[in-house]
C-alpha cells in the first residue's frame, strides 16, 4: 500500500478551498441581495405633484441578519443557517435596529423639505414588494409613500484574513404614489468595504453590546441615505 505524504496537505488545502467558496458564496447571495431593482430617478414631471401632499416611510419586520464566521462556513447549507442563526441571536440580544427604518425616515423628510410635501411622522407597516399592496396599507394615511427594505446585512471575514471582519449592507428604496398605485422612483444602496486595514476582530465587534458593529450599521446607514438622495432625487 502506498501512502501519500501529501495527502494530509492536500487534505488541508482543500478544506480551505472549500471554506473560502462557501465563503464567497454566501457573500456573493448578501452583497448583491436576491432582489430586482430598476433604477429609476424622480422625473421632473412629478415634482410639484408632491408639494402639500402627505408623504409617510414604511416599516417592515427585521430581516435576517448573516454572521460569517469561519467556524460555520466550512458546514455549508448548514453553515449557512447557522451563520444566520447566529446572525439573528446577535441582533435580538443587542437590540439592533434595522437601518432601514431610519433611511426611511431621513429620506421622508428630506423630500418634504426639498419638495414641499407634509412628512408623516408614523412608519406604515407593510409585508409585500407589491406598489399596489404598500398603496393600500397607506389609504386614509398618506399621498405618498417612501419604501425601503433591507436586503442584505451582516457581517463576514476575509478571504485571506479568517480573524478580522467588514460589515456589509444593502437597501433598495422606492417612491410610491398611493394614489395612483404606481411606482415613481428606485434606487438601490450596497455598501461592502473591500480594505482590510483597520478592520475588527470579532470580539471587537462584539464588545460593550456590540457598540462597533452598531457604529458601522450606523455609518451605512448614513452613507445610503446620502447615495439614494444624489441617486432617486437628482432634480
Amino acid at each position: 500500500m502506498t501512502v501519500d505524504k501529501n495527502a494530509p496537505l492536500l487534505r488541508k488545502s482543500t478544506r480551505s478551498l472549500l471554506k473560502n467558496i462557501a465563503l464567497l458564496s454566501a457573500l456573493a447571495v448578501v452583497a448583491t441581495g436576491c432582489v430586482t431593482v430598476n433604477k429609476q430617478p424622480l422625473a421632473a414631471s412629478n415634482i410639484p405633484a408632491i408639494k402639500d401632499q402627505s408623504m409617510a416611510p414604511t416599516t417592515r419586520d427585521k430581516p435576517s441578519f448573516v454572521a460569517m464566521t469561519a467556524g460555520k462556513a466550512a458546514f455549508a447549507l448548514f453553515g449557512t443557517f447557522a451563520m444566520i442563526a447566529e446572525g439573528n441571536q446577535i441582533v435580538e440580544k443587542n437590540q439592533i435596529d434595522d437601518p432601514a427604518n431610519a433611511i426611511a425616515s431621513a429620506l421622508t423628510s428630506s423630500l418634504s423639505e426639498k419638495y414641499g410635501a407634509k412628512a408623516i411622522p408614523a412608519p406604515i407597516a407593510v409585508n409585500s414588494e407589491d406598489a399596489a399592496q404598500i398603496s393600500a396599507s397607506a389609504k386614509d394615511k398618506a399621498r405618498y409613500v417612501v419604501d425601503v427594505q433591507t436586503v442584505g446585512w451582516g457581517f463576514g471575514y476575509f478571504p485571506t484574513d479568517w480573524s478580522h471582519y467588514r460589515v456589509f449592507y444593502n437597501a433598495k428604496a422606492r417612491l410610491i404614489d398611493a394614489q395612483s398605485k404606481s411606482l415613481i422612483a428606485e434606487g438601490f444602496c450596497k455598501r461592502f468595504p473591500t480594505e482590510q486595514e483597520g478592520a475588527p476582530t470579532y470580539d471587537e465587534l462584539m464588545a460593550n453590546q456590540a457598540t462597533l458593529l452598531k457604529e458601522k450599521l450606523s455609518s451605512a446607514m448614513s452613507e445610503c441615505v446620502t447615495a439614494l438622495q444624489t441617486e432617486m432625487f437628482p432634480q
